[in-house]
């Protein structure tokens, strides 16, 4: 017999816990294509019921915010995060406060044979290691990867969803290069302090503002003189560079994919100004952003030609 007992959580208010099997979801039984091994199907609604998976889940938000409980912790998750979900997870998704809002999220069921074999590629050991954990296994995607796959998946959903060659193909392609950005955050990260992680976690985001960081840092247990001696110690850098590094990077996909003006990336990427975006590219690609944005917009014409 299962017993339930009721809980109170600071997002979700009195949620009734059941004590005993939880349901578990495999691939044939959430995947719209029996005879694939990835597929994907969008999603604009919580999930609230507490479930586990015999086969693996990866699960991405890709506009605004919603509270994901996996193994009884409560992660307010938002936009370019992603969690890949295995055996040792049970989780439900839930909209802040009961409230619904923007958001909009994928999931991608794969069988766990399939992910096994991709894995294997890496490393003989690491599927083993990541099914035996029950630590989530969150990382980051940037916007514009983000917008890459989706205008991906929008185009395999011309085929009226049906399974086909194309259709599986186009998803384990996509699937596989989003398992190799988890796989490069999580090496990056394997020598990190699990303290560190939530913060690391937040400065991955090209996004995020000053105010973000300060209660990012507020979060740990250390003083700030403390934090920044622990953090350049493992990281190698400052917080300050390490954020600015993020910034950087994500603004040379703007510069080369969009035609946003140094204004628009400046207030985007939320650097204090323009000048200073400007100095702090120079210094950091021995170009300017313009000087970049010329050149590469040369090679890709060159490449098209």
């Amino acid at each position: 017999m299962e017993q339930q007992t009721k809980k109170i959580y600071p997002y979700l208010g009195v949620v009734t816990e059941t004590k005993g099997p939880k349901q578990a979801g495999s691939f044939d039984t959430s995947s719209p294509w029996k005879s694939a091994n990835t597929a994907f199907y969008w999603m604009n609604f919580e999930f609230p019921f507490y479930h586990g998976h015999t086969d693996w889940e990866l699960f991405i938000v890709l506009n605004d915010s919603i509270l994901h409980r996996i193994n009884g912790e409560e992660h307010l998750i938002s936009e370019g995060t992603a969690c890949l979900i295995g055996p040792k997870h049970y989780h439900a998704t839930f909209f802040p406060n009961r409230v619904k809002n923007q958001f909009q999220g994928v999931t991608f069921p794969v069988r766990a044979a399939y992910l096994e074999k991709l894995l294997g590629l890496y490393s003989p050991t690491l599927f083993d290691e990541l099914a035996s954990t029950s630590q989530p296994l969150y990382f980051t995607l940037s916007r514009i990867l983000m917008e890459k796959y989706t205008n991906m998946l929008l185009e395999i959903q011309t085929y009226e969803g049906q399974s086909t060659p194309y259709t599986e193909q186009q998803c384990n392609i996509i699937f596989s290069d989003i398992l190799l950005k988890f796989l490069e955050q999580r090496q990056e990260n394997s020598s990190i302090p699990d303290v560190l992680k939530p913060l690391i976690q937040h400065l991955n985001n090209p996004l995020i503002t000053a105010q973000q960081i300060k209660m990012a840092q507020a979060e740990l247990p250390y003083s700030y003189p403390q934090l920044t001696r622990i953090f350049k110690k493992y990281m190698h850098c400052t917080i300050t560079q390490y954020v600015n590094r993020s910034k950087l990077q994500y603004a040379q996909e703007l510069l080369t994919r969009t035609d946003m003006s140094l204004t628009e990336i400046t207030s985007e990427l939320n650097f204090e100004s323009t000048s200073h975006f400007h100095n702090l590219f120079k210094k950091h690609f021995n170009m300017t952003p313009t000087e970049y944005r010329k050149l590469t917009s040369l090679t890709s014409n060159g490449n098209n030609e």
